[in-house]
């Protein structure tokens, strides 16, 4: 009777307390799987857009300009034309990448990245500097400016409240695109003149300067000497943790600038030629082209001196070193070819002139 009374006592204490332990299985095997995912996505949406061609880019966005009501043809470009298409291009590359604008994501997998939010970040940068420059060098005759898309791209990138960011930045593409169709149109031009470019290379040179400052704080003492870079600003190393982001924006910013000085040999032609810089600028192209150069390591390496291990940001730091040098000596070039063409040439006196 004991023995039966105690199989009765077991059984009620097992009703009345369910093991539930059952169930954590497959919540394990479904978080299991929702991390698998986000790693794949993440890997998926950490790869950078392709390089591009700047006259592929017109084509391209002429056809999207014919699509939102403007014209387009199929002659050849007209001043300005290149640019403001290259321009559009690479902010589009924001925009319709895989996983889109990632910045400002506040869920994963794109809260847990940070090398490409950092990449979007330097060409972002470009894109707002070129924009300020296409503000100033292209004219209407209905006196509009640029500046609604200057406005909407100087949103902060971080923005994921209404407005976010990359409604704002769209914004700011279609404004572009309506002016690539008034350029068509010749409701528009565009100053080909050496003053125009020689601003925006000023402000080119100032983002590369200070992006080379931050690549220089990550690099020992004597690293820095021996590239002949300083510090940044503030005097502090980058933190260890901080390196692949400074490293990835200036791929990023040095991405973009290619494309954009590529578009600018074709669109400020006629300055560069007068100046006599072609030579210089097909070699700032190309050096801005070998930093584009695959990152072989899955990590971004700080080693120093002839250690084992490479120091990435020291040879980006050489690079954009080396292009910053290279726009200072275009501007000045440019610059002295402006003042020379502006100088009026001194009146000749006429043969005869004095006589009787």
């Amino acid at each position: 009777m004991a023995l039966f009374r105690k199989r009765e006592r077991d059984q009620r204490n097992v009703l009345e307390s369910p093991q539930y332990g059952w169930i954590w299985k497959p919540l394990i095997a479904l978080l299991v799987i929702y991390l698998v995912v986000c790693v794949a996505l993440g890997v998926w949406w950490s790869q950078r857009p392709d390089a591009f061609n700047v006259d592929d880019a017109v084509s391209l966005q002429r056809g999207a300009a014919q699509s939102s009501g403007a014209e387009a043809v199929t002659d050849a470009s007209r001043p300005g034309e290149t640019v403001l298409a290259t321009t559009v291009t690479l902010l589009g590359s924001l925009l319709d990448k895989p996983g889109g604008y990632l910045r400002n994501d506040i869920a994963p997998p794109g809260l847990w990245l940070d090398n490409m939010p950092s990449w979007e970040q330097g060409v972002l940068g470009q894109v707002r500097a070129m924009s300020a420059a296409l503000n100033g060098a292209i004219t209407d005759g209905t006196n509009d400016t640029l500046q609604h898309a200057v406005d909407a791209l100087e949103t902060h990138s971080d923005a994921w409240r209404f407005p976010s960011a990359e409604g704002r930045y769209q914004a700011a593409r279609e404004a572009l695109r309506d002016y690539l169709g008034r350029l068509r149109e010749q409701q528009a031009s565009f100053s080909q003149e050496a003053p125009a470019l020689a601003a925006w290379l000023g402000r080119v040179q100032t983002r590369l300067e200070r992006q080379t400052q931050r690549l220089a704080a990550s690099v020992g003492h004597a690293e820095r000497r021996s590239a002949d870079i300083e510090r940044g600003e503030d005097g502090v190393n980058t933190p260890w943790w901080r390196i692949d982001n400074v490293f990835f924006e200036a791929r990023g910013n040095t991405w973009a600038l290619k494309h954009l000085l590529d578009a600018a040999r074709r669109d400020f032609a006629p300055a560069i030629e007068a100046a006599g810089v072609g030579t210089a600028f097909d070699q700032l192209i190309a050096e801005l082209d070998a930093s584009q150069a695959p990152l072989w390591s899955p990590i971004v390496l700080n080693g120093s001196g002839f250690g084992i291990f490479a120091n990435h940001s020291l040879m980006m730091a050489n690079y954009t070193l080396q292009a910053s040098q290279l726009i200072a000596r275009i501007r000045s070039d440019l610059e002295a070819s402006s003042s020379t063409s502006d100088t009026p040439e001194p009146d000749t006196p006429r043969r005869g002139s004095d006589a009787g």
